[in-house]
């Protein structure tokens, strides 16, 4: 924990030098590969969040560090939707597959990619710990992990359900049914489209409902990078508008979808689709 917390204190000094120096320095034009595997894209993030530029300059490694420390938590995309991330290679570090073999670490220090390289840079390498899963494979003769699998528990979605129907009962609300026939395939889908275009539009450019049937009256909400269903909800109910969905009367219906997408930005993916 202690080297957490110096990490943690490294970032947020740092975050508060750069109120103070960080102003007109010109913004690399390319997605690039940081050192904890993501994929980022200073350009389009400083495009896409003149708050951030406004707050910390264009500085393009100061605009990754606010994007590990909060935009990420916020929603905000590190790359333009649509663009293509490689998946780990031999020599590159998954911050999700590392959270997922080892436990202990993530326990410890939680699921920040940069607090995960970190620790594998100084301790992971030499206790023979792997990167990614692809050189595990190698290591050892294992198949490597399918580029996208469905959920690793498959009652991460149920888990959800219920956790919804526990906030909507605070509020003396009806609990919410589960529809498999129409919302739960539908938000398996769209979270299968989230991954590659993080948007309540599908890739193909229609709205996120034309992935249900008579529809009625509905809503979805999306999220990325929490990793269990407790995450997940508490993140959507600390959002209005998400909240506004869980708790909303008009509903009565719901499914969920989640992926986990190994050496991707955000690792795991969520759809709600509620319907009344």
């Amino acid at each position: 924990m202690n080297l957490k917390k110096s990490l943690i204190s490294l970032s947020a000094a740092l975050m508060a030098a750069v109120a103070i120096f960080a102003i007109d320095v010109k913004v690399e034009a390319a997605p690039k590969t940081m050192p904890d595997g993501t994929v980022f894209d200073a350009e389009f993030y400083a495009a896409s969040y003149p708050d951030v530029v406004a707050a910390f300059g264009n500085n393009a490694d100061i605009m990754y560090v606010h994007y590990v420390l909060f935009g990420k938590a916020e929603g905000r995309l590190a790359v333009a939707p649509g663009t293509a991330v490689p998946t780990a290679s031999a020599g590159s570090f998954d911050a999700a597959y590392y959270a997922a073999r080892y436990p202990d670490v993530a326990n410890c220090l939680g699921y920040d990619p940069n607090l995960l390289k970190l620790h594998y840079d100084l301790y992971g390498k030499n206790e023979g710990r792997f990167a990614n899963a692809a050189e595990e494979a190698a290591a050892t003769g294992t198949s490597v992990t399918p580029a996208v699998t469905t959920a690793i528990d498959n009652s991460f979605e149920m888990q959800v359900l219920n956790l919804c129907n526990a906030e909507r009962a605070k509020y003396g609300l009806a609990p919410l049914t589960w529809d498999a026939t129409n919302l739960a395939p539908g938000a398996a889908i769209r979270a299968q489209e989230i991954t590659v275009y993080f948007s309540h539009t599908r890739p193909d450019g229609s709205r996120c409902f034309t992935a249900i049937t008579n529809p009625g009256w509905v809503g979805e909400n999306i999220a990325a990078g929490q990793r269990t269903p407790e995450e997940v909800v508490n993140t959507w109910m600390n959002s209005s508008g998400h909240r506004a969905n869980i708790l909303n009367a008009n509903f009565r219906k719901l499914g969920v979808g989640y992926v986990y997408v190994p050496g991707s930005m955000y690792g795991h993916y969520w759809v709600q689709m509620f319907s009344s």
